[in-house]
């Protein structure tokens, strides 16, 4: 849902204290998808690197990089190009994933070290360098969260994204 919204490309703008309406005219979009899978973003991770250490932590993530193509990356496409947009996806580019799987496990993500520093460390370097100091030390959140669209579809909703709404 945040995905469908997103890519819409409308919403508001704050220019000197005034909001106005804003329409991205972009035709092309950039998702970040596959970075968390790849360089530790998610709390599972975490729990694997904790009850298993190292090698545990390496198996987990071997293992999202092997289902990556068929988790998230259809549907995500799908949902973005209802706009007419058209989605690429850096994290997931072959030339990417193969020099992420030859780095050692330690200089993509150090789990011993809380959470928004230890996760995607490749990641938070590279903010820190371009002046985004900030922005390095946030964690992740699962989108739907994030854009508080889990509140649009609450325990009490029985509709499916499959069903047919009247």
């Amino acid at each position: 849902m945040a995905f469908w919204f997103a890519s819409r490309g409308k919403g508001f703008i704050t220019i000197d204290n005034e909001e106005q309406p804003y329409y991205s005219h972009a035709r092309v979009l950039i998702s970040g998808l596959g970075a968390d899978e790849q360089l530790g973003g998610y709390s599972r991770h975490r729990e694997a690197f904790r009850h298993g250490s190292w090698e545990r932590l390496i198996q987990e993530t071997q293992l999202d990089v092997d289902r990556i193509s068929t988790r998230n990356l259809g549907r995500d496409d799908r949902i973005m190009s209802d706009h007419g947009k058209e989605v690429r996806f850096p994290f997931l580019c072959t030339d990417v994933v193969n020099w992420l799987c030859r780095q050692p496990i330690h200089s993509k993500m150090d789990l011993r070290y809380e959470r928004g520093i230890g996760e995607k460390l490749l990641l938070r370097q590279a903010a820190r360098k371009i002046g985004l100091a900030n922005t390095s030390k946030n964690w992740k959140r699962a989108i739907q969260f994030g854009a508080k669209t889990a509140k649009m579809t609450g325990e009490s909703r029985t509709e499916k994204g499959q069903h047919k709404l009247t």
